[in-house]
């Protein structure tokens, strides 16, 4: 229990927050853009822990079980994929792609306001509905990410990109706990009983609203080039055809299969883990926003250690050992006897999931050409979204004929083998390096 004392949380996050203050005070004298990106990354993170850490959680109060929490794992996998790759076609027939990109951010965040009325609609269709709309939101957003992550290797070379990516999640780090900490101590002491618990609710959706208009405004000023769509100028549209020439180009299939294969091993986990939180543990809100500061500070301790293994052995050799941790991390949650040892062991979470994240995105980016590069991450995220939508039917399955804890090991054998894999490849061909 110590390291959940409250006077232990407050001086960790001072810390953090002085030496993000530090930071942020050295990025004045920095390219300009990674500054725009790590604001713009500050509130994103804030509009998206307002509800999300809390959405399986809220989900069981409006009516929900295995199969709803299993959809909302599940169906904005399958909305982001049937809409990215004609998505990315359509973006590139705009001259203004930031503007474009803007547009998708704000209509993701224009949905937080129909979340928020579904507390007042009849109980029967409540659990479905909510499932619906984040699975809608989950359209525009995958859009303007997929674009932002094709600005991102336009403007930023190899280093200076893994820095901005390791900042900004650094930053991130800092941000997220601050907000679901908040927001967890007021939905879990404010609200006197479940109806006044379903109002903060609908005042976190519109608050979120609220700092997504925030969120857009940053996002205009990052600073693009005409070359990278941001500014108008001549229009050069991506034809159709581009995208069976991603299909074919080996080096960016090299790190697709293997990457697939892990994330769809990935996200199989995550309906089991919010499950067993839920259901075995008996986790409420409080407890989500303490799981989500124990990955923060773990998260924290270990982006710069990520970093400088990147920079020092390579991004393929940080991606295969970073899958490899993340299967060891699920064998902690069936060993979670209760809530306490689950926060303690969201530590090691936090700082593996840094990883895994920081050296995908890095080998991702490395891997797609400049040109093009817009199909490129429409053609990746639309194989993770996939694998996204299809993993957690999987894990329902799983649920049903061997129980969590069967579940729990079939997945963990699917990490093993999918790290295996990527070690495998990484060795045969060499997966990108920065």
């Amino acid at each position: 229990m110590k390291a959940l004392h409250p006077k232990a949380i407050s001086m960790d996050l001072f810390k953090r927050l002085t030496e993000a203050k530090r930071d942020f005070g050295r990025m004045r004298t920095r390219e300009p853009n990674i500054l725009t990106f790590i604001v713009y990354g500050l509130l994103f993170d804030v509009v998206v822990n307002l509800w999300k850490p809390f959405s399986v959680k809220f989900l069981e109060r409006i009516g929900g079980g295995e199969l709803e929490i299993s959809l909302l794992n599940s169906l904005p996998g399958i909305a982001a994929a049937t809409v990215l790759l004609p998505g990315a076609l359509f973006l590139s027939r705009f001259s203004n792609k930031k503007k474009a990109t803007a547009s998708f951010i704000l209509a993701s965040r224009a949905l937080l306001l129909a979340v928020a009325l579904i507390p007042v609609l009849p109980s029967y269709v409540r659990p479905m509905l909510f499932v619906f709309f984040i699975a809608a939101m989950n359209v525009p957003d995958a859009l303007s990410q997929t674009s932002l992550q094709s600005f991102l290797g336009s403007v930023f070379s190899g280093h200076t990109r893994a820095q901005a990516i390791a900042l900004r999640h650094k930053f991130g780090n800092v941000a997220i706990p601050l907000i679901t900490v908040i927001t967890g101590i007021m939905i879990t002491f404010i609200p006197s009983s479940d109806h006044g618990r379903m109002i903060l609710y609908q005042v976190f959706f519109v608050f979120a609203f609220i700092t997504g208009l925030a969120e857009v405004f940053v996002f205009k000023r990052f600073k693009v080039g005409q070359n990278d769509g941001g500014a108008d100028g001549k229009v050069t549209a991506i034809k159709p055809e581009a995208v069976k020439y991603v299909l074919k180009d080996k080096k960016f299939k090299t790190f697709l299969w293997p990457t697939l294969f892990f994330a769809f091993s990935w996200y199989a986990g995550w309906p089991i883990c919010s499950i067993y939180q839920v259901q075995n543990l008996g986790a409420n809100e409080l407890w989500f926003a303490i799981f989500a500061l124990t990955s923060g500070i773990g998260a924290f301790a270990a982006a710069g250690f990520w970093h400088k293994f990147i920079r020092k052995y390579g991004n393929g050799t940080a991606f295969q050992m970073a899958t490899l941790l993340i299967a060891v991390n699920l064998i902690l949650f069936p060993l979670s006897p209760n809530v306490v040892v689950m926060s303690i062991f969201q530590l090691f979470g936090g700082a593996v999931s840094i990883g895994v994240s920081t050296a995908m995105l890095n080998g991702v980016l490395e891997a797609t050409p400049d040109e093009n590069r817009l199909v490129y991450m429409a053609a990746f995220n639309t194989a993770l979204n996939l694998g996204l939508f299809l993993a957690p039917l999987l894990s329902h399955l799983l649920l049903s004929l061997s129980g969590i804890y069967g579940a729990f090991i079939i997945v963990t054998l699917m990490r093993l083998a999918a790290s295996f894999v990527l070690l495998f490849k990484k060795e045969q061909h060499g997966l990108p390096k920065i």
